[in-house]
């Protein structure tokens, strides 16, 4: 019976697995035993597949069989391991969304909530005239208010002005940037805060005033900001006012004068006022009045009260073409407190044009038969000058003045003739006009005048003497449009009076330098030694590479006894002495000795025989640029009765 009711079970079970209508999986169905199977303890590689008898799993209970697909074991295992994976990336996701929720409700807590603090609820303000005068004192108000419901802490004030600007309280102090400390702000405060500042500029500029606050809060160390709308205004009038006053023509090589005059439109006292010129390539700088503070370009007026005018007078040459033209520009403002030379502000500015003409006069200085230069020429020495003027221009020239100012170390004022004319000896200056001249009258185009004068070079300056000529010839002529045009012109010359070494040569006998042996007066056919002395004596200039140079005779002796300054040498192929000296200092001296010994012959009895031939100085004079000489004769055996020898002394005996 029971295997009947274990037939029954198996065709129930059968009917539950297989009511969907798919077909039965046959399986081979094989009685439970209890024999035990051997199982290996160690893995080891696959054996090759075989077929064998499959061994039935377990008893399972049928109700577990039904719940699990017999068709696709593989997918049965996966299940499981997917849905874990997955459950953990779901847990990360979640971890991560909150994290970000907390931050953020965080953050609008603090800034949106009840006691959060927001840059909207802080208002800043800035409020000023939208005009005022250059120099004048600008007054500023600035508004902090705090909405919000709690205080802002460290709040500092932070007020940018326009380059210029200088404090109210100092003058000398250029603002650039203020921070001003509020500290903290309550909720609901308003804080008003004052500013006064002196501002600078041209006419019609246009400045701004930017204003920001800085903040913390409490409980944080982020720094916040918050910026004003900017204040902007017009500079409705320059505290300065610049004119400039020049020629319009000028001919090349002429020299001029700019006048630049700064007025004061200001209600109260200037102080420093630097005024900055800026000068095209052809104009070359002479001098100024008052003098620049710095380079050739720039000058400073210490205060300026109001309507006080101030001049400045430019003197330059302008070299150029015909028809070019040129601009001097001005500047004036207030100095930069970083570099005092360079402008900050700046209040006003000017500029003068001119137009390079032809010349209208041809003016020829000539020294000495040496136009418009430098000429060198002996101490005390008659020099001739003269001045040839022609008018270059198709126009007559009227009343011609023409003026020479000397200058110099080596002027004297009784050495200077004029035929005509006039010397002026408090001014040291030659003077011709119409008075003197009548050909100054009219000069008519192509026309010459030809003007003369003399000096003599003083010798009484003690260092690089030389007479300066500057020749300045004023003259009118009437303009196209019929206006009386002023007309300059100049000329420069130099003289330079040229040093005057003078060389010395004195022979002498035992005088204290070497020692000298043999009779004297010398006899024939016996030796005697002779030291020879040579000086130099400098004049006014410095000389350098100082030589002098002599020869000895056939019967004189080379001792090889020297000393002195600078080096002696001797060529004994040429029997030529050498002595080099190098630099001497203007009337300076030097000297130098060396021994030789006469051996004189009978044929000379009777006679002072020559010990050195004639002597020769050279040497570059460093003032005049000049090449400088002197010679002294030859010197003989006779000594100089000033030291005490007999006449006759070096005439040889028998």
């Amino acid at each position: 019976m029971s295997g009947i009711k274990d037939q029954d079970r198996i065709e129930a079970l059968r009917k539950r697995l297989y009511e969907r209508g798919k077909p039965a999986q046959q399986h081979a169905t094989h009685a439970l035993t209890d024999t035990k199977e051997e199982v290996q303890t160690q893995w080891s590689a696959p054996p090759e597949p075989v077929q064998q008898e499959v061994v039935p799993e377990p008893v399972v209970e049928p109700e577990i069989i039904s719940e699990v697909p017999l068709t696709r074991p593989t997918e049965l295992d996966m299940t499981p391991k997917k849905k874990k994976k997955g459950y953990r990336l779901k847990l990360l996701l979640a971890g991560i969304i909150f994290f970000v929720l907390a931050v953020g409700g965080s953050s609008a807590f603090l800034m949106f909530g009840n006691n959060s603090i927001s840059g909207e609820n802080i208002a800043i303000s800035v409020t000023g005239p939208f005009t005022i005068g250059g120099g004048e004192t600008l007054p500023l108000q600035v508004g902090v208010t705090n909405s919000n419901v709690v205080a802002i802490e460290s709040a500092t004030l932070i007020v940018e002005y326009p380059l210029g600007t200088h404090s109210a309280v100092d003058a000398q102090k250029e603002l650039f940037s203020e921070r001003l400390a509020l500290d903290t702000v309550a909720a609901g405060e308003t804080i008003n805060v004052p500013l006064r500042a002196v501002v600078f500029g041209e006419e019609n500029d246009d400045q701004t005033v930017n204003v920001s606050i800085e903040y913390r809060v409490q409980g944080s160390n982020a720094l916040f900001f918050k910026e004003a709308d900017p204040l902007r205004y017009k500079i409705s009038s320059s505290p300065i006012t610049v004119k400039t006053a020049s020629l319009k023509k000028v001919s090349s090589g002429q020299e001029t004068d700019i006048e630049i005059t700064i007025t004061s439109n200001s209600q109260t006292t200037l102080s420093e006022v630097l005024v900055k010129a800026e000068y095209p390539t052809g104009f070359d700088f002479t001098s100024s009045e008052p003098s620049p503070v710095s380079a050739q370009n720039v000058w400073l007026i210490k205060d300026l009260e109001p309507e006080e005018q101030q001049t400045i007078t430019i003197t330059g040459i302008v070299v150029g073409k015909e028809t070019d033209e040129y601009a001097l520009n001005f500047t004036v403002g207030v100095p930069s407190e970083r570099d005092p030379q360079s402008l900050a502000s700046v209040f006003a500015t000017a500029q003068t044009e001119f137009e390079i003409e032809q010349p209208f006069l041809d003016i020829d200085l000539e020294i000495a038969g040496v136009s418009n230069s430098t000429v060198v020429v002996e101490p005390e020495q008659q020099v001739a000058g003269s001045v040839e003027i022609t008018n270059t221009l198709e126009d007559t020239l009227y009343d011609i003045t023409v003026e020479v100012q000397l200058g110099g170390n080596a002027l004297s004022d009784l050495d200077v003739g004029p035929p005509n004319g006039f010397y002026d000896s408090s001014k040291n200056k030659i003077i011709w006009d119409v008075s003197s001249s009548p050909d100054l009258k009219e000069l008519h185009p192509g026309e010459t005048t030809r003007l003369a004068f003399g000096v003599v070079p003083s010798g009484d300056a003690s260092r690089t003497p030389q007479i300066d000529f500057d020749v300045n010839v004023t003259a009118r002529r009437v303009s196209e449009n019929n206006v009386s045009e002023n007309l300059i012109g100049t000329a420069a010359s130099v003289l330079k009076v040229a040093s005057s070494p003078n060389l010395r040569t004195i022979v002498g006998y035992n005088n204290g330098v070497f020692t000298d042996v043999g009779p004297l007066p010398p006899k024939a056919e016996e030796s005697t030694n002779y030291t020879v002395s040579l000086m130099i004596e400098n004049g006014s200039n410095a000389i350098s590479d100082t030589v002098v140079t002599a020869v000895l005779p056939s019967y004189v002796t080379w001792k090889d006894q020297t000393s002195g300054a600078g080096t002696v040498n001797y060529n004994p192929t040429d029997r030529s002495i050498t002595w080099t000296v190098g630099s001497v200092e203007g009337n300076a001296a030097a000297f130098a000795a060396f021994q030789i010994a006469l051996t004189p012959s009978k044929s000379q009895v009777g006679t002072a025989p020559v010990l050195v031939k004639e002597q020769r100085l050279k040497a570059n004079d460093l003032f005049t640029g000049t090449v400088v000489r002197d010679v002294m004769s030859a010197v003989t055996s006779e000594m100089s009765l000033e030291t005490g020898y007999e006449r006759d002394n070096g005439r040889v005996v028998q």
